[in-house]
C-alpha cells in the first residue's frame, strides 16, 4: 500500500511542477501571481516529493 501512496504523491509532484512552469515568453502561470502562492507552492510541492519519495522506500523496503 506504501508503493501505491509513493507512487501517487511522486506523481503530483510531477504534475505541480508542470503546471507550475512558466510559459515560453517567461509569464508565471495565473495562480503563482500573487505572493501568498509564491511562498506556499514549493513547499507543497518538495512535501509531495519528498514524502512520496520516502513512502515509496519504505514500500520497497518492507517488501
Amino acid at each position: 500500500m506504501d508503493i501505491l501512496i509513493g507512487a501517487v504523491m511522486i506523481a503530483a509532484a510531477g504534475v505541480l511542477i508542470l503546471i507550475g512552469l512558466p510559459s515560453r515568453t517567461g509569464d508565471q502561470p495565473k495562480f503563482l501571481r500573487f505572493e501568498a502562492a509564491l511562498v506556499l507552492y514549493p513547499p507543497v510541492t518538495l512535501s509531495f516529493l519528498g514524502l512520496g519519495a520516502a513512502a515509496l522506500i519504505s514500500g520497497l523496503l518492507t517488501r
